[in-house]
């Protein structure tokens, strides 16, 4: 019976998933496994430590991808730290999922790296004195809720007022903290120019790539699920020098980096631990993400 590498997601149809499972089974003598999150059982017993999928114990893998969905951070940490007691080997550790799925708890982490540069970001848990903290910005500016993802969650208010309505209807939905940010902006020769960023995809030890995303008309997220463009880019060194501390310092071995250039340089907007690579693959036809991360973690499992 071939050994099984489990790929743990939300939904088998998910793009990544049906990717990693297909990568796994390009290997004659390993076969890949979906393991749907909200299914598992972390269980502790004495000095016994496992994890139970369809009543059965997930000790016999030799590997595991996580693909943690926002939704299930916390659900998440809690089965990667068993994986982890179980010596199971993975792609995707706790501690560096807890530490970048928060947006400002990232900041806090990377803000120890010399010369990096961040958006200054204000984290905010409750509406008092909101004029007296927007007078530290300029406006527009960006609001955020700390887990938001592919431009969902993100909103751009374009002065005081409708800033303090957005935040004041965001926590009467949820108690959870916002964070206020500065807009960053691209811009050349003092001319502003269409919204764009940078996405650079790191897997083990190595840069794979990195694309441009430059947004639609009229729009100003960068997100490829909001419409954004997407074409090859090419880092300086001392940017992949960047990417190096941020994975580093994060400890995270399979990431998706975003980065904004302005005419002071490159600012760091987010670390993402589990990245889609639909665009990525559309503008680099000739990597395989999936089976490079696959390889990456064959390679991890035969050391």
């Amino acid at each position: 019976m071939p050994k099984q590498i489990g790929v743990l997601s939300r939904s088998k149809e998910y793009l990544p998933t049906t990717k990693l499972l297909s990568a796994i089974n390009h290997y004659n003598d390993v076969s890949g496994v979906f393991i749907t999150t909200q299914y598992v059982f972390p269980l502790i017993h004495s000095s016994s430590v496992d994890a139970l999928f369809a009543n059965q114990s997930l000790n016999p893998l030799i590997g595991i991808i996580p693909r943690i969905g926002r939704t299930q951070t916390d659900l998440g940490l809690l089965i990667l730290k068993n994986f982890e007691l179980m010596g199971l080997p993975s792609t995707l550790t706790s501690e560096a999922l807890y530490l970048s799925r928060d947006k400002f708890r990232c900041f806090q982490v990377l803000s120890s790296i010399p010369g990096i540069r961040l958006p200054k970001t204000l984290l905010v848990n409750n509406t008092y004195q909101l004029a007296e903290l927007f007078s530290t910005f300029r406006f527009p500016i960006v609001i955020k809720i700390p887990n938001s993802s592919r431009g969902t969650g993100t909103i751009l208010a374009p002065n005081p007022k409708v800033a303090e309505d957005i935040i004041e209807t965001l926590f009467i939905r949820s108690p959870m903290p916002i964070l206020i940010q500065e807009l960053l902006k691209n811009e050349h020769k003092g001319k502003k120019i269409t919204p764009a960023d940078i996405r650079v995809l790191y897997v083990g030890d190595q840069i794979i790539g990195s694309m441009k995303r430059i947004a639609s008309k009229g729009e100003w997220k960068t997100n490829y699920a909001q419409g954004a463009v997407c074409e090859q880019y090419k880092l300086q060194p001392e940017n992949e020098e960047l990417i190096h501390q941020i994975v580093n310092r994060l400890g995270i071995e399979v990431a998706g980096i975003d980065l904004f250039p302005t005419q002071e340089g490159l600012f760091v907007l987010e670390v993402n631990a589990c990245p889609g690579w639909k665009a990525f693959e559309s503008v680099h036809p000739n990597i395989n993400v999936a089976q490079l991360i696959v390889d990456y973690l064959m390679t991890k499992i035969r050391h």
